[in-house]
């Protein structure tokens, strides 16, 4: 019986991934789905008339069509150890439409090369799915009674409830081979099951399809806080999700999340993984910093306050310079990506480099008095202007988490530019980061302006492929180390890139990368 990981999977493939809510982008133009493979079969004979279909909505209680199965599952399976079979998604699916015997003869016999569709539509769930050529699936059904005049069957009640708080125990469903589309169906009735045929030209425009409204979705989670979640696009690697506010539930969010991710400087070459939004508590963590920087003068003597009295003064006028835009990646190997927003991104840089600066001038000092680490910071670059510090015999110092961004003779460096398209400051911690910063500062020059992105809440790319991630997460250790393998990873892909925004109604996402290769045979 399929595992937890099996029935998550299983869940979002039924009722998985989406149409696009009012306002969306023009579908693309309908694919073909059908499977290229083996000889077109022979027409089946009219039979008896089937009844007339249910009136279908374009934004039902639930629905979802997903054109090749088997492909969605192989993208999972490329990222994520232990992706359950296309047979064992099938046996789940199944198990909610009919009992368990039933369902395990039945599973070997779904397609993953052809669509899966599914609606909930006049009070009942149709479900239709592809089936192998031959006789086994005929053969499985053949015992159970007839219901009309046309092929179908009546069915004891299924194995798993699927609507387990609409206080209505799960009743007998109907099932139909049908000839014509090689399909077996799943509904309540009659009607029900000639509606299957509707499915494709209905919701197929898209090859990834999935909407669920918050009356159905309470049948099955009575908390579900949403008037709808709907998705829709190519694949998983091509989508637009919404997340539909419900009429006096307003959205949840979170206090550390704020719109004004610096999405442009994600846009860039050698970025393994990256996540950048803004944080709205950045205001109130300055004037604390500054605060505890001014309390330790106080607490100095009086010669220290005469030295760190102007080091702490410009710390501060850089501290406000940073209006809570934030980065953090990583790629190269080794190296550390930090963006700091500013809205003056020119000024910011030039009171960080005054700040470190006298940060080193005063190390320098200290160390005629103190065993302190000796310190270098000077202009390295120009066209964009890139300052480097470098701090000598700190690898004693450092936790292990940060040892592989030191470089070979221990030193911490630290290469620093600014991009006035970018919205801020960029930072680069590795072995060589000097050529780092400047191809980062290039790219993202050219870039998407930061202008453009005072709208998306969370950014994140990713660019290292699946044969890495997939060796990061099938040993998970502690966390230390996870961040530390994150470090080693290397950009050897295209990008996928996620972007989320909150709109006025709605919570709106796009993922837009490539689609992997699968290991699975």
């Amino acid at each position: 019986m399929p595992g937890p990981r099996h029935v998550a999977l299983a869940a979002a493939l039924v009722t998985a991934t989406a149409l696009a809510a009012p306002g969306c982008k023009k579908a693309p133009a309908r694919v073909t789905t059908s499977s290229p493979a083996g000889p077109p079969r022979a027409r089946t004979p009219a039979g008896p008339p089937l009844p007339a279909p249910h009136q279908l909505s374009q934004m039902p209680d639930a629905g979802a069509f997903i054109a090749r199965p088997a492909e969605i599952l192989a993208g999972i399976d490329a990222y994520v150890p232990e992706t359950p079979s296309l047979a064992a998604v099938a046996e789940f699916t199944l198990r909610t439409q009919v009992p368990v015997e039933l369902a395990d003869k039945l599973a070997p016999q779904v397609a993953g090369d052809r669509p899966w569709a599914g609606v909930h539509v006049a009070g009942e769930d149709i479900i239709a799915l592809p089936v192998r050529p031959g006789s086994a699936v005929a053969d499985a059904l053949r015992n159970f009674p007839a219901s009309g005049d046309f092929g179908a069957v009546e069915l004891p009640a299924p194995t798993i409830d699927s609507t387990p708080h609409d206080q209505k125990p799960p009743g007998p469903r109907l099932a139909w081979l049908d000839g014509q589309t090689n399909n077996l169906v799943f509904a309540d009735t009659l009607q029900g099951l000639a509606t299957s045929r509707e499915l494709p030209s209905t919701y197929g425009s898209r090859p990834v399809w999935f909407t669920l409204g918050d009356t159905r979705a309470r049948a099955v989670s009575p908390d579900f806080p949403y008037a709808r979640v709907a998705a829709a696009g190519q694949s998983l690697h091509s989508l637009d999700v919404h997340v539909l506010e419900a009429p006096g539930k307003p959205l949840p969010s979170s206090p550390d999340l704020g719109a004004g991710a610096l999405t442009g400087m994600l846009k860039v070459p050698e970025l393994a993984v990256g996540v950048s939004t803004r944080w709205p508590g950045h205001k109130k963590a300055v004037a604390e910093a500054i605060k505890q920087m001014n309390a330790g003068v106080d607490r100095a003597g009086f010669a220290a306050k005469l030295m760190l009295d102007p080091l702490v003064d410009q710390a501060a006028r850089a501290l406000r310079r940073w209006n809570g835009r934030v980065l953090l990646g990583s790629g190269p190997a080794q190296h550390l990506r930090i963006g700091l927003g500013a809205d003056d991104p020119a000024a910011g840089f030039r009171d960080l480099v005054g700040c470190l600066r006298t940060l080193v001038d005063n190390l320098s000092l200290a160390r005629m008095f103190a065993d302190v680490p000796g310190a270098s910071f000077k202009k390295a670059g120009d066209s964009p202007t890139v300052y480097l510090l470098t701090v000598d015999g700190v690898a004693r110092h450092v936790p292990s988490v940060g040892k592989s961004l030191l470089d070979d003779k221990g030193r911490l460096r630290v290469a620093i530019a600014a991009n006035e398209r970018a919205g801020g400051l960029l930072v680069v911690i590795g072995p060589e980061p000097i050529p780092v910063v400047q191809r980062w500062a290039k790219a993202a020059a050219e870039g998407e302006p930061a202008k453009e992105s005072t709208g998306d809440i969370l950014a994140a790319v990713l660019g290292a492929g699946p044969e890495q991630l997939r060796t990061l997460l099938a040993n998970p250790t502690s966390q230390s180390a996870l961040v530390t393998s994150a470090l080693k990873l290397e950009a050897d892909r295209p990008p996928t890139l996620m972007v989320l925004q909150r709109k006025p109604d709605r919570y709106f996402a796009t993922v837009r990368g490539p689609e992997p290769e699968s290991p699975r045979k």
